[in-house]
C-alpha cells in the first residue's frame, strides 16, 4: 500500500477503538462518492527514522503490531463498505494529531473521530486540535456506534452572508451533489425587540441576504435541491436542532490559534462539542 498522500485523498486519522473504526466507515463513504482515494493513517507510538517512513507497505517491521493490526483491520473494514474503494495506509510518525495536521497539507478532507475528554460532551484534544490547525476541511464524526452513515438525509450548511461561509457552501453543496441529496441553508440572526414606534422587517432582509449568498452555487449545482431556512436566533442553538435531521452539517470558522478562542470562542467549535451529527469545519 502507498504511503504518498495525494491532494485529492480523504485522508482519516484512526486507532483501536470503535469511535474511529465508525469514522474511517464515514470516511470511505464520502471517499466513494467523491469519487476520491482514502488514506488510513495511525501514528506510529514511537519515532521512527525519516528512511523507514518511506516504507510502501504497512507489513513493513517499523510499524508496531498494534499499528499494523489497526491499519489491517481498518483497510478491511472500508473495503467491505465499498470494494471499489482505492485504500491506501500509512503509519506516519509523530503525535496522532501533529501527524494528521501535516497530512492535511496534501488532503482534500481530513476526518477525525469525535473522542470525547470530558464524558459524552467535550471532544479531546488530538480532534480538537486537529479541527483547529489542519489545512483542509476537517470532518468531525459524531454519532451512535454501529450506525455511522445516515444515508438519505440533508447535508446543511451554516450560512451567514459573508466570506466566511464561503468554503461551508462550496464543500456542501459538492457533498450533497456527490451523495445525491437536498441541501438546507441555514441563516440566522439575533432576535431582538425593536423600540416603540420602529418597526423593521428583519426576516425580509434576511432572507435576502441568503438567497444572493446561494444564487451562484444554484447554478454551479443545478440537480442539488435547496431548502432554505432563515431562522432568527442564536446559530449554535438552531444548527444544534437541524443537526438532528441531516446527515452532515458544513460550517465555516475563523480558525484562531489562541487555546481561549479554542475553548470559547465560536459557533463551529461549540458544534463540534455538541451536535449529534458529523460536522465539516471549513476554515477561511
Amino acid at each position: 500500500m502507498s504511503t504518498r498522500a495525494d491532494r485529492n485523498m480523504i485522508v482519516v486519522g484512526v486507532d483501536d477503538s470503535p469511535t474511529a473504526l465508525n469514522a474511517a466507515r464515514w470516511a470511505a463513504y464520502l471517499a466513494g462518492a467523491l469519487h476520491t482515494p482514502l488514506l488510513i493513517a495511525c501514528a506510529l507510538p514511537h519515532a521512527v527514522s525519516p528512511a523507514h517512513q518511506l516504507a510502501d507497505r504497512i507489513h513493513s517491521p517499523h510499524l508496531s503490531d498494534a499499528v499494523r493490526a489497526t491499519l489491517e483491520r481498518t483497510c478491511q473494514l472500508v473495503r467491505t463498505c465499498d470494494p471499489d474503494l482505492t485504500v491506501n495506509a500509512i503509519g506516519p510518525e509523530g503525535p496522532p494529531a501533529e501527524a494528521l495536521v501535516a497530512l492535511s497539507a496534501h488532503a482534500r478532507i481530513v476526518v477525525v473521530g469525535a473522542r470525547t475528554a470530558y464524558g459524552e460532551r467535550l471532544l479531546g484534544p488530538t480532534t480538537v486540535h486537529v479541527a483547529q490547525h489542519a489545512h483542509c476541511p476537517v470532518g468531525v464524526w459524531r454519532g451512535a456506534n454501529g450506525r455511522p452513515i445516515p444515508r438519505g438525509k440533508p447535508v446543511a450548511v451554516g450560512v451567514d452572508g459573508t466570506e466566511l461561509s464561503i468554503p461551508a457552501l462550496a464543500h456542501g453543496f459538492e457533498i450533497a451533489a456527490a451523495l445525491e441529496v437536498p441541501l438546507t441553508a441555514v441563516h440566522c440572526w439575533p432576535s431582538r425587540i425593536e423600540p416603540v414606534g420602529h418597526h423593521l422587517d428583519r426576516g425580509e432582509t434576511e432572507r435576502t441576504v441568503l438567497a444572493e449568498a446561494l444564487a451562484g452555487w444554484r447554478t454551479e449545482y443545478p440537480d442539488v435541491e435547496v431548502m432554505e431556512m432563515p431562522v432568527p436566533g442564536l446559530a449554535r442553538t438552531v444548527l444544534k436542532e437541524i443537526a438532528q435531521e441531516v446527515q452532515l452539517l458544513a460550517v465555516g470558522s475563523h480558525g484562531h490559534p489562541t487555546a481561549t478562542a479554542l475553548m470559547f470562542g465560536s459557533t463551529s467549535r461549540d458544534l463540534l462539542h455538541h451536535t449529534t451529527c458529523p460536522v465539516l469545519v471549513c476554515r477561511s
